[in-house]
């Protein structure tokens, strides 16, 4: 079922559109370098033609193709980026590796580790983003709830924090001080359950969320926590307050755009999400590098362990199938537009 988000988002023609356009009008390095400029042009056409053909294939080679695909648009963002210099946006290496492949314990225990070199990190610099913790294994069970499209299928065995989607709902003032009201969702039903009996459970759930710092309860009620049903899945929405500099009388729309200030725009200026912190990190996980996690490690398991591979997308007898299979699709349509606005946010700088 499309939602309101779903259809304030462009078409993938409407992206593409746009994709080529920047072949010739793309400004920054990328058109003021010769050399640049040629890695810019043959990155995008083959990343194109890399999802033209994970389009049509199935899911037995699809994580292939996609990922590539991404591998050639960080090529183009690192070729187009004036974050990087002459030693860096010129890609090496994938930076990032894998371990424990057996996805017998199911596919949510692989592991995808994280190195310092390696186009994996330079992209995070040519996106102005921290990388993720070099050497610190993650496994696909944590990276799947940090992809947002994923979350509508959820793929069993997933343990991790949740991109949430964060929605500013106005301004409050409490004597002097002023507050941004916000929804998150989803929080994992398990943190609605520990807060009953320990009221500190949201807050060591939220310390995670770097952006989100300096949260409030309720402002005039501090030891309550608002939460709003949402059904019988297995997530919970969730109301804090976020301190607001906003001076009475404020302006709502000025309220609106404080907030945002305070959260990652994924794929538009008003689609808001939360990411948490992993490791020893400082701040938030970009969500291109989530995605980039979790392709590659499974076009890994696709082409070094094939046989395994079709035991997982098997949907007749595979849990795992069909949480697979929807953020294949899923990332036909976002990898191209996360990838759109990563340029154009850089080509700029």
């Amino acid at each position: 079922m499309a939602t309101w988000r779903d259809l304030a988002m462009p078409s993938k023609r409407e992206v593409w559109r746009e994709l080529r356009g920047l072949r010739t009008g793309v400004d920054g390095p990328a058109r003021a370098t010769a050399e640049r400029r040629a890695v810019f042009v043959a990155a995008l056409e083959q990343a194109q033609q890399f999802t033209e053909a994970a389009e049509t294939a199935g899911p037995a080679t699809r994580p292939v193709q996609i990922f590539y695909a991404l591998s050639q648009f960080g090529r183009a963002i690192a070729a187009a980026s004036g974050l990087v210099g002459q030693d860096e946006w010129r890609l090496k290496g994938h930076g990032i590796g894998t371990r424990n492949l057996d996805a017998s314990l199911g596919l949510a225990s692989v592991e995808v580790v994280p190195t310092a070199k390696g186009s994996f990190p330079a992209v995070a610099r040519a996106i102005g983003a921290e990388a993720l913790e070099a050497q610190n294994p993650l496994t696909l069970g944590e990276l799947w709830p940090l992809v947002p499209e994923a979350q509508t299928v959820p793929l069993q065995g997933t343990s991790g924090l949740p991109a949430m989607h964060f929605v500013p709902g106005g301004l409050i003032h409490r004597g002097d001080e002023m507050w941004c009201r916000i929804s998150l969702y989803p929080v994992p039903r398990e943190v609605r359950v520990r807060s009953e009996a320990d009221p500190k459970a949201v807050d060591a759930f939220l310390a995670s969320y770097p952006l989100l710092k300096g949260w409030s309860h309720t402002p005039d009620a501090p030891n309550s926590v608002l939460w709003h049903n949402r059904g019988n899945g297995s997530a919970e929405e969730l109301e804090v307050f976020l301190p607001s500099a906003l001076t009475i009388p404020a302006d709502v729309d000025a309220g609106r755009l404080e907030a945002l200030k305070r959260s990652t725009l994924y794929r538009g200026p008003s689609d808001a999400y939360a990411f948490p912190a992993l490791g020893n990190m400082a701040g938030p996980v970009h969500p291109l590098l989530a995605w980039w996690a979790v392709l590659f490690g499974l076009s890994i398991l696709a082409r070094y362990e094939p046989a395994s591979w079709a035991e997982i997308i098997d949907i007749d007898g595979s849990p795992a199938a069909n949480a697979v299979e929807h953020l294949l699709d899923q990332a036909i349509v976002v990898v191209p537009h996360m990838a759109l606005m990563a340029i154009k946010d850089v080509a700029g700088r």
